[in-house]
């Protein structure tokens, strides 16, 4: 059925034509029809237009729509590609279950987006308390020790929640590891500075309150002993102060600028050292093959020389006589190793991994007595890094240790025009 104006028009056209027909004959007929004709191809034309308009309007709207999804799929492609570079795990979940995860939490997790994606985000966490947990702490988070494959992490889990869907929203989970590694260091370093100064402090002041006694005069040697012991512990603090100092400096500082150094005169003078500690009965000796005795460091020598002296000085240390003490460089594959030998009592294999660490000492009361600070080698360490070398230690219970300062090829050379050249050393 035709609409209601279209049939209003046809009425009206057929009254028209009569009325024309009857007052003007034939002619009056022709120009009613005419009319009528002009006035139904302009209503055609009319709907057409607006037909062509509104279709034009919809398809413009739908390419819109195609559009902004388009952009919005590649913002989530984007966002989605962020999110799997930055070093916490990501987990969106809806109704408990997986949808999403970034890199690192698929291998924090062992999630496999293809396997598991739709699986529950509970049987995928370390511990099945940390999902109630994060998500009663909310933003605030929660901080859990978990256990993954017999290593022991701290985690902080944080759960964004989504208003609108019961458990579901975002699961944040960031490694605390190291963090609460490096907060428990600097506890035990102040801790252990805090001990080391008040030993030397503690003898002082007992020294000092015997020496004012009045009411219990001392005698002439008891005096000198008491004024030998404060000498002593004073010194012993102002090595303690000075190795502090340089450590801070060492890790704080950036490195000067390297000179190319005789690698001749640093054994020399370490070697001057030991002969100067070394008690009766204990043997120092030289290890300098003729292919190396002009062989030069890259590096700086003041710092070479403080760790070379730190090496040395502990294998006198704990090395009893008779024994020997060596110091020595030889070639490594492509390293130059610059090392220190000694027959002494020898380290536990369980030690040797923090020897290293600040104030850690395998034996604390030998080690106190013999005047050592317990900062030697974690300043050895320092040295060693900013020169791009490492510090190998090993050593054999009742046999002796040895420390080992290897250095990477760019470190070091052997001038051209010397007795051996560096690629006959190496064969």
């Amino acid at each position: 059925m035709r609409p209601r104006h279209e049939r209003f028009g046809l009425v009206l056209g057929a009254i028209g034509v009569g009325v024309a027909s009857a007052v003007a004959g034939w002619t009056g007929v022709a120009i009613a029809l005419a009319a009528w004709a002009g006035w139904g191809w302009w209503q055609e034309k009319r709907r057409r237009y607006e037909a062509e308009t509104a279709l034009a309007r919809v398809e413009a709207h739908q390419r819109a729509s195609r559009h902004d999804r388009a952009q919005q799929a590649n913002d989530l492609t984007r966002l989605q590609t962020l999110l799997s570079d930055v070093p916490v795990a990501i987990v969106w979940v809806r109704s408990g279950m997986v949808q999403w995860a970034n890199q690192t939490a698929c291998t924090w997790l062992a999630l496999r987006p293809a396997r598991h994606l739709g699986q529950p985000v509970v049987w995928f966490l370390p511990d099945t308390t940390c999902w109630s947990e994060a998500v009663r702490a909310g933003a605030n988070g929660v901080t859990k020790r978990v256990q993954i494959a017999q290593r022991t992490f701290t985690w902080r889990l944080c759960w964004f929640a989504h208003t609108d869907t019961p458990d579901s929203g975002l699961l944040w989970i960031e490694d605390a590891t190291e963090r609460e590694r490096v907060v428990a260091m600097r506890r035990d370093f102040v801790a252990n500075v805090s001990h080391e100064l008040r030993t030397p402090l503690t003898v002082l002041i007992g020294a000092i309150e015997t020496l004012a006694e009045r009411d219990f005069p001392l005698e002439p040697a008891q005096r000198s002993e008491l004024i030998a012991q404060c000498a002593r512990e004073a010194k012993r603090m102002l090595r303690l102060v000075g190795d502090l100092l340089q450590l801070a400096e060492l890790e704080s500082g950036a490195p000067p600028a390297f000179d190319w150094l005789a690698v001749a005169a640093l054994i020399d003078e370490a070697a001057e050292l030991a002969w100067t500690l070394a008690p009766e009965g204990l043997t120092v000796a030289v290890s300098l093959p003729d292919s190396l005795a002009s062989a030069q460091l890259n590096g700086d020598e003041a710092e070479l020389a403080t760790a070379l002296r730190n090496l040395v000085s502990n294998a006198v240390r704990y090395t009893p006589a008779p024994g020997t003490v060596t110091i020595g460089v030889t070639v490594e594959g492509e390293a130059l190793a610059l090392w220190v030998d000694d027959t002494g009592i020898g380290i536990p294999e369980e030690h040797l991994p923090r020897l290293t660490e600040r104030f850690y000492r395998v034996d604390r009361a030998r080690s106190r007595a013999s005047g050592g600070t317990g900062l030697g080698l974690a300043i050895v360490q320092q040295i060693a890094e900013r020169h791009g070398a490492r510090l190998v230690i090993t050593s054999e219970v009742g046999k002796g240790s040895c420390f080992c300062l290897l250095f990477p090829p760019k470190r070091w050379r052997i001038p051209a025009g010397a007795q051996s050249g560096r690629n006959a050393n190496q064969q």
